[in-house]
């Protein structure tokens, strides 16, 4: 009965684990460039007192996934909204802090020191891993490969544009293994060691990436499909609570046959 309600336990945690990444997805139905989280079905692993442990069914699985789906392509005519066109991200630095990560997400804005940051504060980078600052202009324009061109405030009427920076990219090989880390940002992780353990690889931009200037690229989270999931994993939790139930039921039965007679 043990190894019933240990499995049944374990199986709830997980199911908590996927509702909270479902409400996740839910929650950032709006956020423009955001990768829905993937909820996955998770395995069992036995143990054995062969191998010097106790004999136990601990769940299993591979966190950190998320949908490289692209979102939908909103145009808005907005000089300082940009896009990545297929497989590709943006450098920036987290406002939190950490080491730099990948995103999708393109309303950029400048801040009073003239950094180039994203909608959420945090700043965008350049080729060389440093933050983007911008002198105050007139005019923007952002190539297909990240150049920024401005017209910088107080320029004669037809004066040219200035290249005054380039915004790092970063289109990931196909051995890099991209995940969302505890952060909630996405970088790219080494495969586990013998230990289990994962190391977070430095980004290097190489600028592969196609930016397109005056869109903004939608959450690719399916609001119907997250409703769906959040119904699916309800009707899970009752089901495994009614399975400890059982163990329980079936605990308590077998207890009461070995007691002897009398007693």
């Amino acid at each position: 009965m043990d190894r019933m309600a240990q499995t049944a336990l374990n199986s709830l945690k997980m199911l908590m684990e996927n509702q909270t990444a479902t409400s996740h997805n839910l929650s950032n139905l709006s956020t423009p460039g955001f990768r829905q989280d993937i909820v996955t079905d998770f395995g069992s692993i036995y143990l054995n007192r062969q191998n010097g442990v106790e004999p136990r069914i601990v769940s299993s699985r591979n966190v950190g996934g998320f949908s490289i789906q692209q979102g939908t392509m909103d145009f808005t005519k907005n000089p300082l909204d940009a896009a990545i066109d297929g497989n590709g991200y943006f450098v920036i630095q987290p406002k939190n802090g950490g080491a730099p990560s990948l995103s999708r997400r393109g309303d950029f804005q400048t801040s009073e020191n003239g950094e180039l940051l994203d909608g959420a504060g945090n700043k965008l980078l350049d080729g060389g891993l440093q933050p983007l600052v911008l002198p105050a202009f007139r005019e923007i324009t952002i190539s297909p490969q990240g150049e920024i061109f401005v017209v910088p405030i107080g320029a004669e009427p037809d004066a040219l544009p200035q290249n005054v920076g380039l915004i790092a990219t970063f289109t990931p090989g196909e051995n890099d293994n991209l995940k969302k880390t505890l952060d909630g940002h996405i970088r790219i992780e080494s495969e586990p060691n013998e230990n289990g353990v994962t190391e977070v690889i430095d980004i290097q931009p190489n600028q592969q990436a196609k930016i397109v200037v005056g869109y903004l690229e939608k959450s690719n989270v399916n609001a119907v499909e997250e409703m769906v999931n959040t119904i699916d994993q309800q009707r899970k939790f009752e089901m495994h609570v009614k399975f400890i139930q059982m163990a329980e039921e079936l605990d308590s039965v077998g207890a009461s046959l070995m007691r002897m007679p009398g007693m």
